[in-house]
This record gives C-alpha cells, sequence and structure tokens, in this order.
C-alpha cells in the first residue's frame, strides 16, 4: 500500500518554523502552531504525491514557482489570526 503525502504541509512546517525563529509569536504553544499551520493549509493548494519519484518532481514543481512567497503569506495571515483570537483562551 502506497502511503499519500501532501508536500505542501511539509513545506508550511518548515516554514512556519523559520518564521517563528525569526518573528516572536505572542503564543508558540502547540495548540497555536498547529492552528497556524491548518489555517495556512486551507488557503494554499495541496500538492500530493505517493512516491519518491512523485516527491522530487513535486518539490521541483514548488521550486520553479512562487511558492514560498505564498506559504510566507499564509502563515503571517494565519499567525495574526489565531493571534487576535487563539483557541487556548
Amino acid at each position: 500500500m502506497y502511503e499519500l503525502k501532501n508536500h505542501t504541509e511539509s513545506v508550511v512546517h518548515h516554514v512556519l518554523k523559520e518564521y517563528m525563529e525569526k518573528y516572536q509569536l505572542p503564543c508558540s504553544c502547540d495548540r497555536c502552531q498547529a492552528d497556524i499551520a491548518a489555517l495556512s493549509l486551507n488557503q494554499l493548494p495541496s500538492r500530493y504525491y505517493v512516491s519518491l519519484r512523485g516527491e522530487i518532481l513535486t518539490q521541483w514543481e514548488s521550486e520553479s514557482l512562487p511558492d514560498k512567497a505564498r506559504v510566507i503569506s499564509a502563515i503571517v495571515s494565519a499567525a495574526q489570526r489565531v493571534a487576535e483570537a487563539p483557541s487556548h483562551t
């Protein structure tokens, strides 16, 4: 059985980690991070793959497109929303 993976999810988690290292969020608990990731992923197109070849092609395609800028924009927007109304309060 093949495992279905979403490249966009991996990118969002990676970029979110980088973003959190550079900028201080009002709350960086696991719940807020998960909320930011979920909100970001809901704004971005999914890029699924099931094989190593598919993963490589998906990574190559995402490098040639302005995806990182869209991911950063989605994360910033989501971080602002979560900061305004965190789920844990």
